[in-house]
């Protein structure tokens, strides 16, 4: 019997209004398989087109073409989640890649356009660092949002870091700005995000597909174990 996309009884917490955080502890097998083929990808990429900036990660493309059965199970599960916490009867992925963090990466604030909710996996937490624990963090910066002002609502007094590890999911609307500090580890660090609607958009403008590979088709179905 193949694993369930929301098992009975999944735990949720929700520290703000539309933002959900699920941990997913049946998921350590697949890790292992989409953090192989996604270190390989990346390890590929980086051959033939360097290092752009460390202002990025290393981005891998579509998940749904990842020809490997932990992917297709990870964007399945995705999906639910973002249906289960929006209450959206029907949800279509925009756009979805793997960020693959090495040494010294980052991520600036930012928010995403054509989108209506945005979802987070953790692969792989990476290395922590015992003289920069902010090293990696994953954080929403954003002074609209309650779980940011918690000093006082009229001005934004703090960040919010989710408690992440590897199985960990979140979804937040895809307005909210955020954004990942530096990382000081060895080991990559690797995440999975989505940006999804219930229903489709028109195709890309030539400005909106800048950086964005030409999708290669879905993969072929594979069973899941």
């Amino acid at each position: 019997m193949g694993k369930s996309l929301l098992p009975f009884g999944q735990h949720v917490t929700t520290p703000e209004k539309h933002i959900a955080m699920t941990d997913f502890p049946d998921m350590e097998e697949m890790n292992q398989e989409l953090e192989a083929y996604l270190v390989e990808k990346a390890s590929e990429k980086l051959s033939v087109e360097g290092k752009q900036s460390s202002a990025k990660s290393t981005k891998i493309h579509h998940v749904d073409a990842w020809d490997i059965p932990s992917a297709q199970f990870i964007d399945q599960r995705a999906q639910a989640f973002f249906r289960a916490i929006t209450g959206l009867q029907t949800s279509v992925v925009d756009l979805s890649w793997a960020n693959i963090y090495q040494k010294g990466d980052y991520i600036l604030p930012h928010a995403h356009s054509r989108s209506t909710g945005s979802l987070v996996y953790v692969v792989s937490m990476g290395d922590e660092d015992d003289l920069d624990p902010m090293s990696g963090k994953f954080v929403i910066s954003d002074p609209r949002l309650g779980v940011c002002c918690q000093a006082d609502r009229n001005y934004m007094s703090n960040n919010f870091m989710p408690g992440f590890k590897a199985g960990s999911m979140i979804v937040f609307p895809s307005t909210v700005v955020h954004m990942v500090t530096p990382y000081q580890g060895n080991k990559p660090r690797i995440t999975i995000a989505w940006n999804i609607n219930d229903k489709a958009l028109p195709k890309r403008s030539a400005s909106e597909s800048v950086g964005i590979p030409p999708h290669p088709g879905k993969a072929k179905n594979r069973a899941i174990r």
